[in-house]
């Protein structure tokens, strides 16, 4: 089946991108706007975009009316946010943040989450996530600009707070002791730390990748 998506409504044509372009990590976003009411909500269009400085992607899609989310209105007034990773254990607590919370009601107030202060941005921490990115702003761009759907938001990191368990002797990730959540398609969730997981290293080069190939497709068991 070929779909045509300049001729689906975005009813159909959601759940077809949302469903296929998986697993995608979940930004559990902490912000607040210039008086200091806090915000707290998940999101799932989220990915690393470089290094080189640290800056991070979020899509935040806008209500169906074309109104900002609060998330988007706080980052207006306070362009400073912390991004939290998301752990199975979590899953409820991060769940209970998605619902549609009155503008003037904190969820971390009204769900007592646990915080603990940042060290760099005004947007608290939540204690319990095990990797949180203090970020700032860089730009803000509602998308299309025609007629937009989102905000799609760059934010450079300036801090990574990651949990010790996490960390071996030398600081690096023990990445099988991460186990982290991540969005499917329509209400299905999936997380890291998976036994089937498995390590693959890249060809040391072009002529290498070749020769491996080719041995896989003549030895195909």
């Amino acid at each position: 089946m070929i779909f045509d998506c300049a001729k689906m409504p975005p009813e159909r044509l959601y759940p077809l991108l949302a469903g296929t372009v998986i697993p995608r990590p979940i930004a559990w976003l902490s912000t607040c706007d210039d008086k200091g009411q806090t915000n707290l909500a998940p999101f799932s269009f989220f990915q690393l975009v470089t290094d080189q400085p640290p800056t991070l992607m979020i899509s935040i899609n806008r209500h169906a009316d074309g109104s900002q989310k609060d998330s988007s209105r706080n980052l207006q007034l306070c362009p400073e946010l912390v991004v939290h990773l998301v752990t199975p254990e979590l899953a409820g607590l991060m769940n209970a943040t998605a619902a549609n919370f009155a503008k003037n009601v904190s969820e971390i107030d009204a769900l007592q989450i646990n915080t603990i202060p940042s060290q760099q941005v005004r947007p608290a921490k939540v204690a319990a996530s095990p990797v949180r990115f203090e970020c700032k702003v860089v730009s803000q761009t509602p998308y299309p600009a025609h007629q937009p759907s989102c905000d799609i938001l760059l934010a450079e990191v300036l801090c990574i707070d990651i949990a010790d368990a996490l960390l071996d002797e030398q600081y690096k990730l023990r990445h099988n002791e991460l186990d982290l959540l991540a969005r499917l398609g329509g209400l299905w969730y999936s997380h890291s730390r998976q036994p089937d997981n498995f390590q693959l290293a890249r060809p040391a080069s072009a002529s290498a990748a070749v020769k491996s190939q080719t041995q896989a497709d003549s030895n195909p068991d």
